[in-house]
């Protein structure tokens, strides 16, 4: 049974503003504070991972004993079931994250819209698309990664019955790697938009004229 945890691409800067018009200084302001609203989506990842490594050793372990320790999987099945409450949660905390993100980066909508070099119009306006296909993004991986708890539920339920059949277990086995087989595809899409995002968000402060330091 496969898990996969989210990962967050953040680029980290610290920006030295130099001379340039006080639009471009608000929007920067407003792109950083943007990504600031996301610090606890970042605080996710790690109980994440965590959460779900506890999960699979309690699967591997279930997957070991045989039916006629059937109390001791039965209580397993209850702590795994309890982990997944768990996962929940983070993921939750993770997407009001990205919505308190989202909020503060349609901040930004008014000032992009009074920038009057062309140049600079048109990166801001990528900018902009490239964050809302950002946000479309993890809307499909929260939605995948919640459908893929639900099948883990229905695992751990079915583990719990002492008349369970081996062939009704594998195939929900099987109705769950699928299901994460989405939240992969998923994670990959978000992460790709974030790095695109990063690095155009990059480019558009360098020719704003803001003097960019990055740190690793």
């Amino acid at each position: 049974m496969r898990k996969v945890h989210t990962i967050v691409f953040i680029l980290l800067l610290s920006v030295i503003l130099s001379a340039c018009s006080s639009t471009e200084k608000n929007i920067y302001q407003t792109l950083e504070e943007t990504a600031a609203k996301e610090a606890d989506f970042e605080k996710q990842q790690e109980p994440l991972k965590r959460l779900e490594t506890n999960e699979k050793d309690i699967f591997d372990q279930i997957m070991d004993l045989g039916m006629k320790e059937f109390d001791q999987i039965s209580k397993l099945a209850d702590e795994a079931l309890a982990i997944l409450d768990q996962r929940e949660e983070h993921m939750k905390k993770e997407k009001q994250s990205l919505e308190e993100s989202k909020k503060e980066f349609q901040l930004a909508s008014e000032e992009f819209d009074k920038i009057k070099d062309d140049k600079l119009k048109k990166q801001a306006d990528e900018l902009q698309e490239l964050m809302n296909s950002r946000y479309e993004s993890y809307d499909k991986l929260f939605s995948s990664y919640m459908n893929g708890l639900a099948e883990d539920r229905k695992i751990y339920e079915m583990i719990k019955n002492e008349d369970l059949k081996i062939e009704e277990l594998q195939a929900q086995i099987e109705a769950s790697n699928e299901a994460y087989d989405s939240v992969y595809e998923a994670n990959n899409q978000f992460n790709e938009q974030t790095k695109k995002f990063n690095e155009a968000k990059l480019k558009f402060y360098k020719d704003s004229g803001l003097n960019i330091e990055t740190n690793s």
